[in-house]
């Protein structure tokens, strides 16, 4: 079917292109290059390897500083029990006793008791 106008004969339909068997972006001359594929492949496997180094090494921080605290804990707890054996021994009445006699100092007499008013 067709319209006049005029002399000439305008076409409603175009008539039918044969199809295209290539993709877009080949016909455009877009086509993958392998070796930005290659590079970006290396790219993002250098950022995962950074990544999970990073994060070991972090870890490995972290042992060592809870290891330096369980040391210092342990020495602390070494040291308490060895000033509580000391108070013990040197709390006693008689080390005291021995030690204000051999500073000098004589034992006191019996307690004088004075009554009050």
């Amino acid at each position: 079917m067709a319209v006049a106008d005029g002399t000439r004969y305008y076409p409603l339909r175009s008539p039918a292109l044969p199809r295209r068997r290539q993709a877009a972006r080949i016909r455009a001359g877009r086509r993958a290059n392998r070796v930005g594929l290659a590079m970006a492949a290396i790219l993002v496997a250098f950022l995962l390897g950074l990544f999970y180094l990073t994060q070991t090494v972090r870890v490995a921080a972290i042992n060592y500083d809870i290891d330096g605290l369980i040391t210092q804990r342990d020495q602390m707890t070494q040291q308490i029990q060895s000033l509580q054996g000391d108070i013990a021994t040197l709390g006693a009445e008689i080390s005291v006793t021995r030690r204000a006699q051999e500073l000098g100092l004589n034992p006191l007499g019996a307690p004088r008791w004075v009554r009050g008013r």
